[in-house]
């Protein structure tokens, strides 16, 4: 599958215009009312939506709409009309002492921030979910076997799929905290490949790092232009 091309995108001045009036209404909007957010009029807005379909960014829906392939990460990085829900997606380890998991602490560290997750996707190993079978944890879980937690490949491979399908409803905050340091090799790199937010907990302080944070998306798409 071939993914949005956001460095071609946001070389161009009214397209970046474009998609930031997109994202602003939420990520769907009708021709009126991204020609009014933008500023971008007429035959040149044509032309920047047909262009951003060529990318892969933005799709056209009946009667004029056109809708952002991928909320995450364009909702996240521009103000929205309305709050987008959150998706979390993270991973997690064996048990061993622990009497709560790292992703309660981290999910209660980004409500703090302002960042409530609506949806959790945990990944992990069925002997690592067997471990905290007692707390009936409150996820969807995508199980990874033990020769695939240990293995970057195979780890990307058997979250990918989920990971994207959340990209195009939800604002995605992705989790390299727990499992093992393949897997978190995987989440880093596909957060970095997907421009998704990327935290990381450390289990002693309970301090949230933001490893790509929404300034780091910023930054990286205004070195492209």
């Amino acid at each position: 599958m071939e993914m949005p091309d956001y460095k071609q995108a946001m070389k161009i001045k009214n397209s970046r215009r474009v998609l930031e009036a997109l994202a602003m209404k939420g990520g769907v909007a009708n021709f009126a009312e991204i020609e009014k957010q933008s500023g971008v009029k007429g035959s040149v807005l044509i032309h920047h939506l047909n262009r951003l379909q060529r990318l892969r960014i933005i799709e056209k829906e009946a009667r004029g709409t056109y809708r952002l392939k991928y909320k995450t990460p364009l909702c996240f990085i521009y103000e929205t009309e309305k709050p987008i829900d959150i998706a979390y997606f993270s991973l997690l380890g064996r048990r061993e002492e622990r009497t709560k998991p790292e992703t309660e602490f981290a999910i209660e560290l980004l409500t703090r921030e302002g960042y409530k997750p609506k949806i959790k996707y945990v990944a992990t190993s069925p002997e690592a979910l067997q471990t905290w079978k007692d707390l009936k944890l409150p996820y969807h879980w995508i199980l990874c076997y033990e020769d695939e937690i240990i293995n970057v490949d195979a780890v990307k491979d058997k979250v990918k799929p989920q990971l994207l399908s959340l990209l195009k409803d939800y604002l995605v905050i992705m989790d390299c905290t727990s499992a093992t340091k393949p897997a978190t090799i995987a989440y880093y790199e596909l957060a970095q490949t997907l421009w998704t937010p990327l935290i990381y907990v450390y289990e002693d302080t309970k301090e949230l790092k933001w490893l790509i944070s929404k300034e780091t998306i910023k930054e990286r798409l205004t070195q492209i232009t």
